[in-house]
């Protein structure tokens, strides 16, 4: 009776874990749309989050390197260093600079559809067979991005194509990323590849703000900013990072990645109340077919 009851204690805690995950994931996008409304620019957005996430993943660092059995091979530092840069330097600056454009509801269904994009590229790179299911998953994925974009409101068409396709592009380099990331973590550890990947990531993003803009005034940006950036930080990198980790630990991989199909939904009840964007039913409908083809997808 009590082996039953620490079972559905774990089983419990694991769901509460992922589904905190994907809350805080899905701020992001909220975040970012208000810190814009405060004149901040992508880099400079970017540059926050990761330089106040920096401090976590240097600890992280040290401490699984220090637990490592293996060295690192040059060839896995070229790699590390390739993946970190698309995964988290180039795919989040996409995924900024398209919040400028578009309504953070759907900035985050198109950045949803990034699973379906790793099961083409495994399929491209490393010949993986897809299942016959796998096909009617990514026509509805697909289906439901052009349903949405039927019902859009938005007026300006320009705005809605650039944005849609620098989010498109954070979507197909992270999936880059995860694709990579499948190979890399056998090898070096899920915590010390992730950890060394941010880091890197951060150093680019540094580099970046520094060289075209400067070393920032902060004393001249806005306090809000200064908040929503540590908020970012903690809310919607931190926190979710090690919640979803937890949440793996105890209930698997594919309970985990079921409970992480919530994000969207998320990201849309804060954007309704928050930022005030319409929802329609078209809106609806197709969001159901995005989440119905990554959940398809994502059961292996």
């Amino acid at each position: 009776m009590t082996e039953l009851s620490n079972t559905n204690t774990k089983q419990l805690t694991g769901v509460l874990l992922g589904i905190c995950s994907a809350a805080c994931f899905s701020s992001k996008a909220i975040m970012v749309k208000i810190a814009y409304s405060y004149g901040a620019d992508p880099l400079f957005m970017l540059f926050l989050r990761l330089l106040f996430s920096l401090p976590l993943y240097i600890i992280l660092a040290v401490i699984y390197s220090r637990k490592a059995q293996l060295n690192i091979t040059n060839n896995q530092w070229m790699w590390i260093v390739v993946l970190g840069l698309l995964g988290y330097y180039l795919s989040s600056l996409f995924d900024f600079i398209g919040l400028q454009y578009i309504t953070a509801s759907l900035e985050r269904l198109i950045l949803f559809i990034y699973p379906t994009l790793t099961v083409v590229l495994n399929t491209v790179l490393f010949k993986s067979k897809l299942r016959k299911i796998d096909y009617g998953a990514l026509a509805l994925t697909y289906i439901g991005i052009i349903i949405i974009y039927l019902g859009n409101t938005e007026s300006n068409t320009e705005n809605l194509i650039k944005g849609s396709l620098f989010v498109f592009a954070c979507a197909f380099t992270y999936a880059f990323y995860i694709v990579g990331s499948g190979k890399m973590i056998p090898q070096i550890g899920a915590q010390r590849y992730t950890a060394y990947a941010m880091i890197i990531s951060t150093i680019a993003v540094i580099i970046h703000q520094l060289s075209q803009n400067g070393l920032p005034d902060i004393s001249t940006t806005s306090v809000n900013v200064l908040w929503i950036g540590i908020a970012m930080a903690v809310i919607a990198t931190v926190i979710p990072s090690l919640t979803l980790a937890e949440s793996i630990r105890l209930i698997g991989t594919e309970k985990s990645s079921i409970i992480a199909t919530l994000g969207p939904v998320f990201t849309i009840i804060l954007a309704y109340f928050i930022l005030e964007e319409p929802f329609t039913i078209r809106q609806g409908i197709g969001t159901a077919f995005i989440i119905s083809g990554v959940w398809i997808v994502g059961q292996k």
